[in-house]
C-alpha cells in the first residue's frame, strides 16, 4: 500500500509493493540496483542489520538510510549465497544478475517469509503469495488435490508444494539458482541437525544464557516504524516475550499493549484434564508484576469464527486450518490497527525452542546407555501427567522404538478406526485412498498418529507448511505484522544446542524457559503446571449457530469438490446428534471442535476456489472477445 515499482529489461521483469513497517522502509527503492549491477527485490527485515554492516565494514552511522534490502544486495555482492545463514529475521529475496543471467531466490531459516514459484518452457514466475502468480495470464489457479488431501488430515510436512498444481515453494533455509534456460537447483544453507552443542558450567548459567538471548531477540524485533503491541497468555512463551519487551520500554519510559483472549464472562464449562479455560488471572499477575503494560481483553463470544473466511480465502489464496481461532485472532489484529499498533509480538514457535517439553529425548537416552536418566524422566512423566505406569512406557519408550507399520496397527487395535485421521479429519475415506495421504505420510515422514518419535524435535520449528503464507496473509487483511522471537536463529540455535536434560532440570518439566525467567514473571506463572485452552467456550458459541451450520453443509452438496472432498454425511449427522454435554471429553472435540469445523470450513474453501475459477474463466472469455 505505500509504494509500488517495476523493473523491465529484455525478458525480465521485477515487480515490489511496499509496506513500510521498519523506519528504514522509508528509503526502500525497490528494484534496486547495486553497484555491480545485480537487482534486489526483496520482503525481509533484518533484525541484525548493525552485524551484516559490520562485517560489510560500514557503520551503522553511515548507513541509517540504507533500507534492509540495500544491505542484503551489498551484502550477497560480498558474500555470494553463504551470507543467508548469517542473515537474521524473515526474509524472502530474488537477485537477478545480468551478467550471469542468473536469478537467485531465496528464503529465511524457518520459512516465516515466502517465495513461490511457477515454470514453464518459455516462464519463469516468482513472488511471496499465489495472488502475485495468478496475475500472471500463464499462471492458472488449478487446485492440487493431493495436497488439499493432505491439508484435511493435517499432513503439512510438504513445504516444496502448495495447494495449487504447478505452484511451489522454495523450501525453508534454500536458496534456489534458475539459469538463462530455465534450469533450476536448490541448495539448504542451514539444518537443525548443524546446531554445535552448547556446554556451560552449571545449570544457573544455561538459564542465564537463554535469558540474554531472548532478550536480545525482543530488542531487535522491536524495530518498528509504529506502535507495538504483543499478544498475551498466561503461559510462558509469550508472557517471556511480553516481560522483556516491557522492560525494554520502560527504560524509555513506555508502556506496552497486551492483547489477550478470555472467553465469555463468566464461563465455568468444563473443559480437558491438565487445561484451564481462562488467562485473565496469570495475566492480570503478570501486568501487576511488570507495572507498565496496559491489557486488552477479547472476549470470545464477541467474536464470529466464520464471518472472515471469505476474506481470508482472498489474502491466503488458501484453506484455514482452525477456524475456532479466526474470530478472536482477526479481533486483536483489528484493535491493534485501531490503537495504531501494526506490530505484535508472539512466542509461537516457544514450544519448540524455549519451553520445549522435551519427553521425546527418553528413549535417547535409554538407547545410549544413561539408563538412570531415562528411568528419572519416565517416573517424572508419570508423577506429572494423568498417565498409567504401562502409559507412560508406551508413550516414551515403546511407540518411538516399534516399527511404523506395528505402532500403526497397535494404535489402530486400540482405538478402533479405519484411518488414522477418522478422529480429527471430515475428509472422506474413498477420497483419502485416491490421494494416496497415508502412503505420501510415510514416504516423507510424517507420523498421522503424532506419537511420540525420535528425533521429532528436529522437524517441530518447520511443521506447519504454510506458516510463511498466514503471515503474510495476516498482514495484508490488516496491515498489522506478527513477530516471534521465540523463532529467532540465535534463540533457535541456543536453544537447540544447549543438553536436553536441561528442559527437564531440577526434576521440573519445561524447566530452562522457568529457570530463566525466574524473578521476572511471577510465580503464579512461572509454578503452573496446567495449559491454557485457547477458545474454551467454543462449544457454546458452535451450538448458537447450529442451524446456521446445518444450512452451510447444505450449501456444500452443491459443490463438486466439497462432495468428492469432505464427508458432508458426518457433518450433517453431527449437526442432528448435538451433544448435550461431556464437551471436554476427546471424542466429543475431535468430532466437533475438529472435524466438525474444520470440515465446513474446507468445504466453504474448495466452493471458493470453484467460484474463483468461474470468474476467472468468465474475465479470460472477455479478454479474448
Amino acid at each position: 500500500p505505500d509504494r509500488a515499482d517495476i523493473m523491465v529489461a529484455g525478458s525480465v521483469g521485477l515487480v515490489h509493493v511496499l509496506m513500510r513497517m521498519t523506519p528504514e522502509d522509508q528509503f526502500d527503492r525497490l528494484p534496486l540496483r547495486g553497484a555491480g549491477g545485480a537487482v534486489i527485490v526483496a520482503d525481509l527485515r533484518l533484525d541484525n542489520r548493525d552485524d551484516v554492516l559490520a562485517r560489510l565494514g560500514v557503520a551503522a552511522a553511515d548507513a541509517m538510510a540504507w533500507p534492509d534490502s540495500r544491505v542484503a544486495l551489498a551484502a550477497w555482492g560480498k558474500f555470494g549465497n553463504e551470507v543467508w545463514p548469517t542473515l537474521r529475521g524473515p526474509f524472502a529475496v530474488a537477485i537477478w544478475d545480468p551478467k550471469s543471467r542468473r536469478l537467485t531466490l531465496a528464503r529465511d531459516h524457518l520459512g516465516l517469509n515466502v517465495v513461490m514459484w511457477h515454470r514453464t518452457k518459455q516462464l519463469f514466475a516468482f513472488a511471496t503469495m499465489p495472488k502475485g502468480l495468478f496475475a500472471l495470464p500463464e499462471v492458472s489457479r488449478e487446485l492440487n488435490e493431493e495436497k488439499m488431501a493432505d491439508f484435511l488430515v493435517l499432513n503439512h510436512s510438504d513445504h516444496a508444494t502448495t495447494v495449487y498444481r504447478g505452484i511451489f515453494r522454495v523450501p525453508p533455509a534454500h536458496f534456489a539458482t534458475v539459469e538463462a534456460d530455465g534450469s533450476m537447483a536448490q541448495s539448504r544453507y542451514w539444518s537443525l541437525a548443524e546446531i554445535p552443542p552448547i556446554r556451560l558450567a552449571s545449570d544457573e548459567e544455561y538459564a542465564q544464557g537463554l535469558r540474554a538471548v531472548l532478550d536480545k531477540a525482543v530488542r531487535r524485533q522491536m524495530r518498528s516504524a509504529h506502535p507495538i503491541g504483543c499478544y498475551l497468555s498466561g503461559g510462558l512463551d509469550s508472557s517471556s516475550v511480553a516481560a522483556f519487551a516491557a522492560r525494554a520500554l520502560a527504560e524509555k519510559g513506555g508502556r506496552l499493549a497486551a492483547f489477550t483472549q478470555v472467553p465469555r464472562k463468566g464461563f465455568d464449562g468444563p473443559v480437558p484434564r491438565g487445561r484451564y479455560a481462562d488467562e485473565t488471572p496469570y495475566v492480570e499477575a503478570i501486568r501487576t508484576a511488570l507495572g507498565n503494560v496496559d491489557v486488552t481483553y477479547v472476549r470470545n463470544d464477541e467474536c464470529d469464527d466464520f464471518a472472515d473466511l471469505e476474506r481470508v480465502f482472498l489474502a491466503l489464496e488458501g484453506p484455514l486450518r482452525n477456524p475456532t481461532n479466526l474470530g478472536w485472532m482477526m479481533a486483536i489484529a483489528r484493535l491493534a490497527r485501531a490503537q495504531g499498533r501494526r506490530v505484535l509480538l508472539g512466542g509461537a514457535m516457544g514450544n519448540f525452542t524455549i519451553s520445549w517439553f522435551a519427553w521425546s529425548q527418553t528413549v535417547e537416552h535409554l538407547l545410549h546407555g544413561r539408563f538412570m536418566t531415562a528411568y528419572r524422566q519416565c517416573r517424572m512423566f508419570y508423577r506429572k501427567s494423568s498417565n498409567s505406569r504401562f502409559t507412560t512406557f508406551r508413550k516414551l519408550i515403546v511407540e518411538p522404538l516399534v516399527p511404523d507399520r506395528i505402532g500403526r496397527w497397535a494404535h489402530r487395535q486400540r482405538h478402533k478406526y479405519r484411518v488414522p485421521f477418522s478422529s480429527h479429519a471430515a475428509i472422506r475415506h474413498e477420497y483419502a485412498a485416491e490421494m494416496g495421504v497415508e502412503a505420501r505420510a510415510r514416504d516423507i515422514g510424517h507420523d498421522l498418529l503424532c506419537r511420540t518419535r525420535r528425533g521429532e524435535r528436529l522437524a517441530g520449528p518447520t511443521n506447519i507448511d504454510y506458516l510463511g503464507d498466514w503471515y503474510a496473509a495476516e498482514k495484508a487483511i490488516h496491515g498489522v505484522e506478527t513477530r516471534d522471537p521465540t523463532a529467532d536463529i540465535d534463540v533457535v540455535a541456543y536453544c537447540f544446542g544447549v543438553p536436553p536434560e536441561q528442559y527437564l532440570a531440577e526434576d521440573i518439566d519445561r524447566s530452562l524457559i522457568r529457570r530463566a525467567m525466574w524473578g521476572l514473571l511471577p510465580e503464579a506463572v512461572l509454578s503452573n503446571r496446567l495449559v491454557g485452552l485457547q477458545s474454551a467456550d467454543w462449544y457454546e458459541k458452535l451450538g448458537s449457530r447450529r442451524d446456521t451450520l446445518a444450512a452451510e453443509i447444505a450449501e456444500l452438496a452443491s459443490s463438486p469438490l466439497a462432495c468428492r472432498a469432505i464427508d458432508l454425511e458426518r457433518l450433517d449427522r453431527a449437526i442432528k446428534s448435538w451433544p448435550v454435554g461431556d464437551w471436554n471429553k476427546s471424542k466429543v472435540v475431535e468430532e466437533y471442535h475438529l472435524a466438525l469445523t474444520r470440515g465446513v470450513a474446507g468445504g466453504r474453501f474448495l466452493r471458493w476456489i470453484e467460484a474463483a475459477n468461474r470468474q476467472g474463466s468468465r474475465a479470460a472469455g472477455n479478454n479474448d472477445e
